[in-house]
C-alpha cells in the first residue's frame, strides 16, 4: 500500500455509509482502491457489496484477493475456498493454492495440508511453480508440530509503544550506539483505522534510544525526509560514512541509495540500479572484502526477488551476482543480514518449507557458497510473515518483524507489522526436526510411487575424474556428498579459469541451477523412497552415467560406474544404514532397492565439448565441460518379484482435476523381465469410454513397450477410476491397471 491512499478511501467510506449505495458503486471503488494499492480500504468497499449480494462469486475473488493482500488470512482463506468450490479452477485457477497459503497462514496446518496435497494433485507438471510449492509447504505442515515442539531458548519481547504503534513498524537494525534505527508507515489513526494526518502517513525512517525498558520517542532518520517518497531498510558502510536505504518514489521502481552522513547528499547507488527493483541492502564484510547484500527481481535470479552481492565501495558496487547455492527459489526471498563471525546468513522466504507466510531461515556460508538453508523454527517464525532477522552473537541478542497474531493493530489482527526484540541464553542455535519431510503421509501405496517418478530424473555432477581419479575400478568406497563437497570446494578454481562476465555468469549458473539443485534433489527425493521401501516396495532405480571426453570410452564406462556406485554408498549411509536391508534383499517386510546402472562413455558426450588434454580451460573448467561429468537417475520401476517375466513401470495413473469430455490419453509400460519371449495376449478396459492398444504384441526378453490408454473424458461429475486388465502368458498372467481422477464442468 502506498503512503497515502488509505486516508482518501477512508474517507470516502465514511462518508457513504450514510447513503444508499448500489453493489456497482461499492465495486468501483474497491476497484479502483486495488489499483492504488490500497488493499484494506478495497476489503471494506467490496465487503459493502458483498453484504448485498453475498453469492456473487466475481466479488468473493476480489474480496478474496483484497483481505491476502492486506494479511487479513482467514477472511481470505474463506473467500478463496468458497470460489474453488464454485468455480473448479475455470477462471480462477489459482484459488486452491491461495485457500491452501490462507490456511497455512492462519496455523491450521491439517486443512492447509490437505488442500496443498489436492494442488499438488492437480499439478501434472511436477516442476511447475505450483507443484514445488505445493512440496515445499507439505514439508511445511509435516515441520510444523515438530517445530512447535521444541521451541528453541530465546526471550521473544514484542516492543512497547513509542517504537511500535498501531501503523506498520519493520527492518531495525542497531546502530553503532546501540539504539535503534527502524522504519515506519505512520500517521495519526482513530479507533475505526482511519487516517486523520495525511501529510505524515508515508514510510520514513525512525531513530529511537533505549535507557534500561524505557523507550525515548522515535525521531527522524537521520533528518526529515520528503513528503513524496517511501525510506525504508537502513545499512551502513564499514566506516560509518555512508548509510544505505530504499527509496521509493511513486510510478518508479525501489532504488537503493547512498547518504554521505557527513553532508547529507545522497546519490543512486552507481552499478546497481537498473530499472530493476533493488531493496533491502544489507553490508557485511566478507573474506576482508565489504560486500552488499539485497533482494532484487533483476534478470539473472531463479525468479521472483532473489538475493545477490556485490563488492562495495562507498556509493558504487560492482561485480553483481546472486548467491552461490540453494538460497534462492522461483518464489521471493527477502530481508539479508549476514552475521559475520558465524559466517551465517538469515533471510526470509516465502517458497521454502515452513510455518505460514514468509519464515526466517539460516544459511552457512564457506568458500563463497550458501548452503542448503534450515527454517529458523520457533518462536522466530510463526504462521504468518516473520522478516527482517538481525542477530547481534556478541550482545547475544536479535531483532525480527512479525504481523503475527500480538502485534498492535486496529484493523485485523495480523493486519500490520511490529518490531520484536530476541534475547538469546547463547549462541543461537538452529532446531532441524527429525523428520522434515513427511508430506506425503497419507498417499497411497501407487501415489506415492507417482510422487517419487516426479522428482525424477535427478542429475547429479562430478568434477573431472571423480572419485578416484585415474583408476580403472568399477566401484569406490566414497560417498556421493563427499564428492559434492570436494566439487563445491572447487569453485574458486573454476572461476579463475572462466575469467569472462559471461562465462563467470554461466558458471554461477551452472552451480546453482544443477549441481546444487542435484544435491537438493537426492535429497528430497531419499524420505519418500525410504517411505515407499517402508511399505514393502520393491524399487529399481534405472541411472545412467555421462562423462567428459578426456579418456577412452572404456575408462568412461568405468569412471560412470564409480560415480553410480558413490550414489549407492550415499543410500548405505542414510540414518545409520536403514537403505541397507533393502540394497541387499533382505528386509523382513519384502521391500527391495535395486539400483541398475546403464553406464555411457564419451559416446554420450556433447558435440564440441574439447577432448584436449592441454586445454583445461575448455576441457575441464568450462560449463559445456562440466555439464557432461555427471549420472542422471532416470528412471523408477516397480521390481518384479521372484519368478516375474511381464511388469508394468506403474499400475495407476492420476489425471487429476479432468474437464468433462475432455480426451486424456496416458501411457503405461510392460517390460519383458524374463528369458523368453513374452506375448501379450489381450487388452480390455471396463467401459467404452476407454480404449487401450499395446506397441507390440510379443516382446523379446528385455523389451519393453507402450500401452495406450485413452479416456474420452465421458463421466459423471465427482471421483472417476477406469479399470483396464493386461493378459500375458507371462507371470504374472493377469494385471490390472487403474485410471483415476475427479471430474469436473
Amino acid at each position: 500500500m502506498s503512503s497515502r491512499t488509505l486516508f482518501s478511501s477512508l474517507v470516502l467510506l465514511s462518508f457513504v455509509q450514510v447513503n444508499a449505495q448500489s453493489v456497482a458503486q461499492w465495486t468501483a471503488w474497491g476497484d479502483a482502491a486495488m489499483v492504488r494499492g490500497d488493499h484494506y480500504g478495497a476489503s471494506r468497499f467490496y465487503g459493502e457489496a458483498l453484504a448485498k449480494e453475498p453469492g456473487r462469486m466475481s466479488l468473493q475473488w476480489s474480496q478474496a484477493e483484497a483481505c491476502r493482500l492486506s494479511d487479513q488470512y482467514d477472511k481470505a482463506a474463506e473467500l478463496y475456498e468458497k470460489v474453488q468450490r464454485k468455480d473448479m479452477g475455470r477462471q480462477h485457477p489459482e484459488a486452491l493454492r491461495w485457500t491452501a497459503e490462507m490456511q497455512l497462514c492462519t496455523g491450521n496446518y491439517a486443512d492447509a495440508r490437505s488442500t496443498w496435497q489436492k494442488v499438488l494433485q492437480k499439478e501434472k507438471d511436477k516442476s511447475s511453480f505450483a507443484a514445488q510449492r505445493a512440496v515445499h509447504a507439505l514439508r511445511g505442515c509435516a515441520m510444523a508440530d515438530s517445530l512447535n515442539a521444541h521451541p528453541a531458548d530465546v526471550t521473544i519481547e514484542h516492543l512497547p509503544e513509542p517504537v511500535n504503534s498501531y501503523a506498520s513498524e519493520f527492518g531495525a537494525r542497531r546502530d553503532t550506539s546501540g539504539a535503534l534505527v527502524f522504519s515506519s508507515l505512520r500517521g495519526t489513526l482513530s479507533d475505526e483505522g482511519e487516517v486523520e494526518d495525511t501529510a505524515a502517513y508515508h514510510v520514513a525512517l525512525f531513530r529511537a534510544a533505549s535507557e534500561g525498558s524505557t523507550w525515548a520517542g522515535p525521531q527522524p532518520y537521520p533528518t526529515t525526509g520528503p513528503l513524496n517518497e517511501d525510506r525504508a531498510n537502513t545499512a551502513w558502510s564499514s566506516d560509518g560514512r555512508y548509510l544505505y536505504f530504499t527509496r521509493c518514489l511513486a510510478g518508479s521502481p525501489c532504488t537503493i541509495v547512498a547518504q554521505e552522513l557527513a553532508t547529507g547528499s545522497i546519490t543512486e547507488l552507481q552499478g546497481l540500479n537498473d530499472g530493476s527493483r533493488n531493496t533491502q541492502p544489507m553490508v557485511a564484510v566478507v573474506d576482508g572484502s565489504e560486500r552488499l547484500f539485497f533482494a532484487s527481481d533483476r534478470p539473472g535470479g531463479v525468479g521472483g526477488m532473489d538475493l545477490w552481492w556485490g563488492h562495495l565501495n562507498g556509493n558504487t558496487v560492482r561485480d553483481l551476482f546472486p548467491l552461490l547455492g540453494a538460497v534462492n527459489t522461483p518464489g521471493d526471498e527477502s530481508t539479508p543480514f549476514y552475521e559475520a563471525t558465524e559466517a551465517r546468513l538469515y533471510f526470509s522466504s516465502n517458497f521454502l518449507p515452513g510455518l505460514g507466510g514468509s519464515d526466517i531461515f539460516v544459511s552457512a556460508h564457506r568458500d563463497d557458497v550458501f548452503e542448503a538453508p534450515k527454517n529458523w523454527g520457533t518462536p522466530f517464525n510463526s504462521p504468518a510473515n516473520d522478516l527482517y532477522a538481525a542477530v547481534y552473537p556478541a550482545k547475544h541478542s536479535g531483532l525480527l518483524t512479525s504481523n503475527r497474531v500480538g502485534s498492535l493493530a486496529k484493523k485485523g489482527e495480523t493486519c500490520c507489522s511490529d518490531i520484536y526484540l530476541l534475547t538469546f541464553p547463547a549462541p543461537p542455535q538452529v532446531y532441524v526436526p527429525e523428520d522434515i519431510v513427511k508430506a506425503d503421509t497419507v498417499l497411497t501405496i501407487q501415489e506415492r510411487l507417482t510422487d517419487l517418478r516426479s522428482k525424477l530424473p535427478v542429475r547429479l555432477y562430478f568434477h573431472n575424474d571423480e572419485p578416484d581419479p585415474r583408476s580403472w575400478n568399477t566401484g569406490t568406497a566414497q560417498r556421493y556428498d563427499a564428492t559434492y563437497d570436494a566439487y563445491k570446494a572447487l569453485l574458486p578454481a573454476y572461476r579463475k579459469a572462466n575469467v569472462s562476465s559471461t562465462s563467470t555468469a554461466a558458471l554461477v549458473n551452472f552451480f546453482r541451477d544443477e549441481v546444487d539443485k542435484g544435491r537438493a534433489d537426492l535429497d528430497a527425493a531419499i524420505p519418500v523412497l525410504r517411505q515407499a521401501l517402508d511399505e514393502g516396495q520393491r524399487i529399481e532405480l534405472v541411472v545412467r552415467g555421462f562423462a567428459s571426453p578426456l579418456a577412452k570410452s572404456d575408462y568412461n564406462k568405468n569412471l560412470s560406474l564409480r560415480r553410480i556406485q558413490s550414489v549407492v554408498n550415499q543410500l548405505r549411509g542414510v540414518d545409520g544404514g536403514v537403505f541397507i536391508p533393502y540394497l541387499e534383499g533382505r528386509a523382513a517386510n519384502g521391500g527391495k532397492l535395486t539400483i541398475t546402472p546403464a553406464p555411457f562413455g564419451e559416446d554420450r558426450t556433447a558435440v564440441g565439448v574439447s577432448d584436449d588434454l592441454g586445454d583445461l580451460t575448455n576441457s575441464v573448467y568450462a560449463v559445456a565441460a562440466a555439464m557432461e561429468r555427471r549420472i542422471e537417475i532416470e528412471q523408477l520401476l516397480e521390481a518384479p518379484a521372484e519368478g516375474v517375466t511381464a511388469q508394468m513401470d506403474r499400475t495407476l495413473i492420476d489425471l487429476g482435476p479432468h474437464m468433462i469430455n475432455d480426451t486424456a490419453t496416458v501411457r503405461y509400460f510392460l517390460y519383458n523381465r524374463g528369458s523368453t519371449p513374452l506375448k501379450l495376449l489381450d487388452i480390455t478396459a471396463d467401459c467404452g469410454c476407454t480404449t487401450a492398444k499395446p506397441g507390440k504384441s510379443t516382446l523379446a526378453p528385455g523389451e519393453s513397450t507402450a500401452l495406450v490408454v485413452e479416456f474420452n473424458g465421458r463421466a459423471p461429475e465427482g471421483p472417476m477410476q477406469r479399470n483396464i486388465v493386461v493378459l500375458t502368458d507371462g507371470v504374472p498372467q493377469r494385471i490390472e491397471l487403474r485410471l483415476i481422477g475427479t471430474m469436473h464442468y
